[in-house]
């Protein structure tokens, strides 16, 4: 039996090169990454070019405009300007502007005829709005009591309040009244609209 072992321990393929391998890897690493770099140089000069030409277009417009001002007389733009805030401030005045005649129209419709008022305060406060006090008699405490009820159901009288409530010496029932205005009735827009109608 003739077999023939070798006995070598050198391999007989050529081992496949593993510093090539790296070298190919690392090498397109290198290309991405230059790729990636240039376009980010391109991106950079993009924007910074695309700010020159907003900037001549915004140059352009703004001497588009000085020529057009220039184009209307300034004397007449100022004065149409000052025209301007004073039609401003007086629109704001008559909205500020308050009405008391409402107060005595309201007044005059719903209170009854067994019901007279014999004082009348009228405070107008920028905090609190416009308050009414009133000081009344009636005839009878049914009288007062029914007058409550129309006061507590009108939505112009608000926090309505009746009290000091006593007859005095010829029968009569002597009471104080008190309630706070809704912005509305006592508005001169209002009373004014409410005119033209």
């Amino acid at each position: 039996m003739d077999t023939k072992f070798q006995t070598s321990f050198i391999p007989r393929k050529n081992p496949v090169d593993s510093t090539g391998r790296v070298g190919s890897s690392m090498s397109i690493f290198l290309i991405v990454s230059i790729i990636i770099f240039v376009l980010t140089l391109s991106a950079t000069a993009g924007v910074f070019a695309y700010r020159k030409v907003l900037i001549g277009r915004i140059d352009a417009v703004n001497t588009e405009l000085v020529k057009a001002k220039n184009f209307f007389e300034p004397a007449f733009i100022s004065s149409a300007s000052v025209l301007n805030r004073r039609i401003e401030a007086a629109k704001q005045l008559l909205v500020a502007h308050t009405a008391v005649s409402p107060v005595f129209d309201l007044l005059e419709s719903e209170t009854l005829a067994t019901i007279r008022f014999d004082s009348f305060n009228y405070e107008l406060s920028d905090s609190a709005g416009a308050t009414l006090r009133l000081g009344g008699q009636g005839k009878f405490f049914s009288s007062v009591a029914l007058q409550s009820d129309i006061f507590g159901q009108e939505k112009s009288l608000k926090n309505s309040v009746f009290s000091d409530l006593n007859p005095d010496m010829s029968g009569n029932i002597v009471f104080k009244y008190s309630a706070t205005l809704d912005p509305k009735l006592i508005s001169y827009m209002n009373t004014l609209e409410s005119q033209k109608k």
